[in-house]
């Protein structure tokens, strides 16, 4: 039984190893040489990517509220089979005219950005009485728009779901999206690249020093 091969030898026997590894090294060195321009090109590409999601889905909002007569107990709201949220609620003594007890119960709002289009909303209310029921709704969601969804508990069977309607949403006076999102990401852009010259500087100062030091002949 001959010897078993080593980790190099090994590395070398995988097609391709010696390729990738080449590659890599040739990337660290032209991201050490040119930081600038790497971190530039990052912050291109992630805003490029911004851009891009902008421009498939627009932004809209859905609102989602409930009336209820539990003690306690929890509401989840799913968009597209992605749960989107989860609250525990709490009911609270109700009067009539303020002063006639009329049972246990409350309201449940809550606002849920999703993008523009048509999607699924999914809704489960639980109570700890044993409140278990859970309705399912499809529905447009217009770009710059808040949709309005009013769940209704029944003793039985599904959730009451219903439409609404939907509000045009008022546009944000302050700068626009872009250059908010461009201020970010020049903000993070400047400090990896503060990060990047401070490191280089920590890693020369010595040799720096070293090369002053030294009395020429």
């Amino acid at each position: 039984m001959g010897p078993a091969p080593d980790d190099s030898q090994a590395a070398a026997a995988v097609p391709g190893h010696s390729s990738i590894q080449k590659l890599v090294q040739r990337a660290t060195a032209l991201i050490r040489k040119h930081p600038i321009l790497f971190v530039a090109g990052v912050a291109l590409a992630i805003f490029a990517i911004g851009l891009l999601q902008r421009a498939v889905s627009g932004n809209a909002t859905l609102k989602v509220q409930m009336q209820y007569g539990f003690r306690s107990g929890q509401v989840s709201v799913w968009v597209d089979d992605d749960l989107a949220c989860t609250q525990h609620i709490e009911g609270t003594a109700r009067r009539r005219f303020g002063l006639i007890p009329s049972g246990i119960g409350g309201t449940f709002s809550r606002v849920l950005p999703v993008p523009s289009g048509n999607h699924t909303v999914k809704v489960r209310v639980t109570s700890d009485e044993g409140y278990d029921n859970t309705g399912v709704v499809s529905g447009d969601f217009p770009e710059n728009s808040q949709t309005l969804l009013q769940v209704t508990p029944r003793r039985s069977g599904a959730l009451g779901m219903n439409w609404q309607g939907s509000s045009t949403l008022v546009a944000d006076s302050g700068p626009a999206w872009y250059v908010k999102y461009g201020s970010s990401l020049l903000m993070t852009a400047v400090g990896s690249l503060v990060s990047a010259v401070m490191a280089y500087v920590v890693k020369e100062l010595p040799n720096l020093l070293r090369r002053t030091s030294t009395p020429k002949a």
